[in-house]
């Protein structure tokens, strides 16, 4: 196995290679690019970028990473690139401190040591049942909290497990939507239902705030956007 391994905290502007990249996150933050996602990185981010895909890394104060390089096709064979976090035992950085601090050693070695790195981020692959299990609990979470007031979306996404960038980004291509105009929907549609349920026995300022909305405007610039009117005209058609 021909493997190539190296430390770096400059910014990396975007570029390609013909084998598989490995990245682990050892210290600092940053913003990693891949082709239109922006995801922010930190330590115990791992991101496995697959041959031709580009990339880049960029950070205000040094964000430090350990890269491996290698003819991974036969372990790997992803179709996308892979990010996950590390575990809280931080066994992915341990291996890949142990991967670095050998490379000029024994290969063979090297090697097994690249093979359990491998099997630990297999281990914790993001697959695709594991990621529609992921945008299935935001898109509960929304069902079920879309009428709260208080529901922060940020915090949702962050308890995906996965860089809110990232998870927007599969809440996309899973829903045609992104989790913003999903839940924005949801709430305009029950407003709708309101309406024409209560006809004018509830104000639509009891009825923005049952949709989970505190500023009547905002509200009203949502409905119109979605259903083309304001509630008000809405209203007075029923």
């Amino acid at each position: 196995m021909d493997i190539k391994t190296g430390r770096i905290k400059r910014n990396s502007p975007e570029h390609k290679h013909r084998f598989y990249e490995i990245i682990i996150y050892t210290d600092g933050t940053g913003c990693f690019s891949l082709n239109d996602l922006s995801l922010p990185v930190s330590k115990g981010t791992i991101i496995v970028v697959p041959p031709g895909m580009e990339h880049g890394t960029v950070s205000d104060n040094g964000c430090e990473r350990i890269f491996i390089h290698g003819e991974f096709d036969r372990d790997l064979n992803l179709a996308g690139p892979v990010v996950i976090k590390d575990n809280s035992e931080q066994e992915g950085l341990f291996l890949a401190e142990m991967i670095y601090r050998n490379r000029y050693k024994n290969s063979r070695y090297v090697a097994e040591l690249v093979n359990v790195f491998i099997e630990h981020i297999l281990q914790n692959i993001e697959t695709d049942d594991n990621m529609n299990a992921a945008v299935k609990a935001v898109i509960n979470e929304i069902n079920n909290r879309f009428s709260d007031c208080s529901l922060n979306l940020n915090a949702v996404l962050k308890q995906s497990g996965y860089a809110e960038d990232y998870i927007r980004a599969k809440f996309k291509e899973s829903t045609g939507k992104t989790p913003v105009r999903f839940l924005t929907e949801m709430r305009i549609s029950y407003a709708c239902f309101l309406i024409e349920v209560f006809k004018k026995s509830l104000s639509l300022y009891d009825i923005a705030e049952k949709c989970g909305y505190t500023d009547y405007v905002y509200f009203s610039r949502r409905f119109k956007e979605i259903i083309g009117i304001s509630p008000r005209k809405y209203m007075s058609d029923f």
